[in-house]
């Protein structure tokens, strides 16, 4: 039997994108107008996964009905002030515990979720497991700079780490330059207070003699003024001081438009240049905005997790799907794999507890307990 032409093979199902649809602060009215959204794009097939009659109200009220969306029934759900690790090992059935499945059974291409941000790790941790070598998933964000976009992690999901943790953040945050800014061996930084080796805190001290001693192109330290100028491709803290840098950022970007705004109003050449400068200043505004960003890969899990804000509406929503769909196509979770495995981070006997502190072994094995 002759083989039909390529034209005529039917093309490979699209996996859908698991949605959590009871995460966030906006209800799920929010989720469901996001994810309608998000089809109009072309970024459907998608899971709905979260209270079945509740998203299917939802769905009759936008007039969603024939949109490429299929629910799938959760009967709990996590909060956004409950205990992250008691949740995750109490609400089995959570949209987060069900999304996070849909993702290991292969049956959704990744997971986004707005809600809690340290349950959603508890949850990637119980469900998915992490990869070998890597102790601690991290949130990577990838920020406008000057010169292009530099990824920044961790954002959150570790507000404590140990220098092997911000070593395995380096190796995973180079993986990802690597795959969603297409630079070959990409330069690797550490957040600091100065640029000399004598500078920061004891761990990152350790965590600069550790990646001294690797394969990365690993600069040293930069500062926070150093940060946007475009001049690394991975910058690493840990998710405390990444959280407040991603925040910081975001306000002074967004305090400097509105002073450039209302500095050009002040006379009528400033009006006119107003008018000249407007496109310019929209597209720098969309840039910096977090709504158009949508949400970062939670990096250092077997399958794919977007950890999206919180406070995301419709247009948040739907860029967190598109931002899913763009690193899906990454086959992201190889590649940190490879990146781990380099250092010889092979072992899997780390903890899934909460919050796993076990120490991989190979290179970083120098570490000490009393970090």
């Amino acid at each position: 039997m002759t083989t039909p032409p390529p034209e005529a093979q039917a093309a490979a199902p699209v996996l859908p994108v698991a949605v959590d649809a009871m995460g966030g602060d906006r209800g799920v009215e929010a989720v469901v107008a996001g994810a309608l959204r998000a089809c109009g794009e072309g970024l459907g097939p998608l899971l709905l996964v979260g209270d079945e009659a509740r998203i299917q109200a939802a769905l009759a009220e936008a007039g969603g009905g024939d949109a490429p969306i299929r629910i799938v029934h959760a009967s709990e759900v996590i909060g956004m002030a409950e205990h992250p690790g008691r949740a995750a090992r109490t609400k089995r059935d959570s949209s987060m515990h069900v999304g996070f499945r849909l993702v290991k059974d292969g049956q959704a291409a990744g997971f986004v979720s707005a809600g809690n941000t340290g349950a959603m790790m508890a949850v990637g941790l119980l469900t998915l497991r992490r990869l070998p070598g890597c102790d601690r998933p991290a949130i990577a964000s990838c920020l406008p700079t000057a010169k292009g976009h530099v990824v920044l992690l961790d954002m959150g999901a570790n507000v404590d780490c140990r220098a092997s943790h911000l070593a395995q953040f380096a190796l995973m945050g180079a993986a990802y330059a690597e795959a969603r800014l297409g630079k070959d061996r990409p330069t690797v930084a550490l957040l600091s207070n100065g640029t000399e080796p004598t500078k920061g805190t004891e761990t990152l001290r350790e965590a600069h003699r550790l990646l001294s001693a690797t394969d990365l192109r690993y600069v040293g330290y930069i500062e926070g003024r150093d940060l946007l100028m475009g001049d690394v491709d991975v910058v690493v803290t840990d998710g405390f001081v990444g959280n407040v840098v991603l925040k910081l950022a975001e306000g002074i970007a967004l305090a400097l438009l509105d002073r450039v705004r209302e500095t050009l109003k002040g006379d009528w050449l400033g009006t006119l240049g107003a008018a000249l400068m407007r496109r310019a200043l929209k597209k720098l505004s969309a840039e910096l905005d977090w709504k158009n960003i949508g949400g970062a890969p939670l990096l250092g899990l077997e399958g794919l997790a977007v950890v999206a804000h919180g406070g995301s509406g419709p247009d948040a929503i739907a860029a967190a799907i598109g931002a899913c769909r763009q690193t899906a196509a990454f086959d992201l979770a190889s590649r940190l794999k490879a990146g781990l495995a380099e250092m010889g981070l092979t072992d899997d006997t780390t903890s899934t507890s909460e919050l796993p502190l076990a120490r991989a072994s190979g290179v970083f094995d120098t570490v000490t307990r009393e970090e």
